[in-house]
């Protein structure tokens, strides 16, 4: 596992913190494997009792962070679709009015 490169001073320009943070994708994979290899550990039978405890709180902790991440995934998916429908239901309330308006569709009262 290796990490993006970060300075050392921990100070970075905007710009430079956005390009040092890892990408979800390359976010899940290491999860991924700190699980797996967690996992192993919990269900070896020559890990003692102690350390079985230490890396089944490894597994939660890994396990949380990973459905976080994955929650956001979601979230940011979701908010997409929601945009693309209201844009086509925009498009599709223009083309609406415009028909209307090239039908000559207005309506005037008479009084008798």
């Amino acid at each position: 596992m290796s990490l993006p490169a970060v300075k050392s001073n921990g100070q970075a320009t905007s710009g430079e913190l956005v390009a040092a943070q890892p990408s979800r994708d390359w976010l899940l994979e290491q999860l991924r494997q700190v699980l797996e290899i967690a996992m192993e550990r919990v269900g070896n039978s020559k890990t003692s009792a102690s350390y079985r405890i230490r890396w089944s709180r490894i597994v939660i902790a890994a396990g949380q962070a990973l459905n976080s991440v994955l929650r956001d995934v979601e979230i940011e998916a979701l908010k997409q679709q929601i945009n693309q429908l209201k844009e086509l239901a925009t498009a599709q309330l223009s083309e609406d009015e415009q028909g209307n308006d090239q039908d000559g569709d207005t309506e005037t009262s008479t009084d008798d």
